[in-house]
């Protein structure tokens, strides 16, 4: 930018009152377009910040005010202004403090060419308030108005006193569990917060009854891809043991327990259990609102006691090329299948219920293959598969439930199912081009029930209990190893209810 200068010089008396004056307009004039051209209004002029994520790592275990800062830098070479610096909830937790004005008073900063200034944040935190006035990871963020653009600095704090892990870091973090083959014991009575993505090698980790376990999802990027990070994974020798009880239960879940937000599915990733991992059991433990609640990889063993998995955005439980003995559970409000068995394996499941309601996919899917190039698929791996249902209901509001893919074309020994004693829904499975003898075959002693007649008390709220007029109740053959139903209830020993719930009457 050129600079102007003011030249000194000597004015004669007779004219000094004019030109005094006109010298006057002169430097008023100088001045004020000075200003006009030392500050830039471009919209690609924008400010940098030292974080994009300002976190306040302190568990508090009383109520208490802690501050943290970050700088604002304008790597510019002409002045810019920043305009109307707010936090972007109007009841927020957070103050700030703006190159010395107060959040009342930022209404307009200004920051010198290649110069900066500092943003003072002070949280008010009280772990002591409920979960709705203070939850587990409290977010907000502070705008920043500059040339026509809203930029922002995102703000974390822990509302709760809980077990935060990793201790100190945001979403995107990756945080190991490794004890040399040993085990970790989670009997803390105060809940456990994950963030980013919990790596469980090397470790066997319990959860004991009534462990609470809430993962923080959120969008995060690795600089490529840009992905929900909030994941419990294990490593090839990394093993989880969830030991609820029918009154105790174990609950697994996203960290928005407001109002409104109990039941949003799809707030974090999931659980996946790496190749060769295990054995896993997970008893009488609820998974809610993940993406995909379990998926077992290739090589696992998974054993699943009372489990309930709902309110997922893709598959509630997948297995590859595993084994997976599942026994009283309820997978129901998916995304996508409620259960998904690929690339063989070998799986029985004993008085469970899929309730796949309000999607096109099928509550049961079952394939023996693995596709190594999608969407093509022209190279695929085979493996045989054995899948047992008994005394189980594959439901949901479509005419097919099932759904079968054998890519042998029928070979022996690749493609080997029954249902025994099974409600299920099945139209085009049952044609002649597919399975015309499933029901004299595979499905043995099954009901192919309506749609419309009555089954459960109340799935608009999750309530898979069978109705009183349920075609499920009394419908089981006896399993003498499966004397009691998901909430420990006593089955009939001669003609036990089809599901994992056993209708108590009034």
């Amino acid at each position: 930018m050129q600079k102007r200068r003011l030249i000194a010089f000597t004015i004669t008396k007779p004219v000094r009152n004019f030109v005094g004056l006109t010298l006057l307009f002169v430097i008023i004039w100088t001045l004020s377009g000075c200003d006009r051209e030392d500050f830039t209004d471009s919209p690609n002029a924008m400010v940098e910040f030292s974080v994009d994520t300002l976190m306040f790592d302190t568990v508090f275990t009383e109520r208490g005010t802690i501050t943290r800062y970050f700088k604002v830098y304008n790597r510019n070479d002409r002045a810019i202004r920043v305009k109307n610096a707010r936090m972007e909830n109007s009841d927020s937790f957070f103050r700030f403090n703006f190159d010395g004005f107060s959040q009342d008073d930022a209404g307009e900063v200004i920051i010198w060419p290649n110069d900066s200034t500092y943003v003072f944040v002070e949280a008010t935190i009280d772990p002591d308030e409920s979960i709705s006035a203070s939850p587990f990871v409290i977010n907000d963020r502070m705008l920043f108005e500059v040339n026509g653009n809203t930029q922002d600095v995102r703000i974390k704090a822990f509302g709760q006193n809980a077990n935060y892990i990793p201790a100190n870091e945001a979403t995107g973090g990756v945080a190991l569990l490794s004890c040399g083959g040993g085990t970790v014991v989670w009997d803390d009575p105060k809940p456990y917060v994950i963030f980013g993505v919990l790596v469980i090698d090397d470790c066997n980790l319990v959860w004991p009854a009534g462990t609470r376990v809430h993962v923080h999802g959120g969008i995060a990027s690795d600089g490529q891809i840009v992905y929900n990070d909030g994941l419990i994974f294990t490593g090839p020798n990394g093993r989880i043991l969830s030991e609820g009880t029918a009154d105790n239960p174990v609950v697994v879940g996203g960290d928005r327990l407001e109002p409104g937000f109990a039941e949003i599915a799809g707030q974090w990733s999931g659980i996946r259990l790496g190749e060769t991992s295990g054995p896993h059991r997970f008893e009488h433990t609820i998974i809610r609102n993940p993406i995909i609640g379990i998926r077992s990889d290739s090589a696992t063993t998974l054993d699943l006691n009372a489990v309930t998995i709902l309110n997922t955005t893709g598959p509630g439980l997948v297995g590859i090329h595993n084994n997976i003995t599942a026994t009283n559970c309820l997978i129901g409000n998916n995304g996508g299948h409620s259960v998904q068995l690929s690339y063989g394996g070998d799986h029985n499941f004993y008085h469970t219920t899929l309730g796949n309601y309000g999607n096109q996919l099928e509550a049961l899917r079952i394939d023996n293959f693995f596709c190594y190039d999608p969407p093509h698929c022209d190279n695929i791996g085979l493996n045989p598969l054995s899948v047992n249902f008994y005394n189980s209901i594959i439901g949901g509001n479509g005419r097919d439930e099932i759904r079968i893919i054998d890519v042998t074309n029928r070979e022996p020994g690749f493609m080997n199912f029954s249902f025994d004693h099974c409600l299920v829904r099945v139209f085009d499975l049952v044609r002649e081009q597919s399975y015309p003898e499933f029901f004299e075959e595979n499905c043995i002693n099954c009901i192919n029930y309506e749609l419309f007649n009555p089954l459960f008390t109340d799935l608009q709220n999750n309530d898979y209990r069978l109705d009183s007029l349920s075609a499920a109740i009394g419908q089981g053959k006896p399993l003498p190893e499966v004397s009691l139903d998901i909430k420990g209830n006593p089955r009939d020993p001669d003609a036990p209810d089809v599901g994992c719930y056993e209708w108590i009457g009034n």
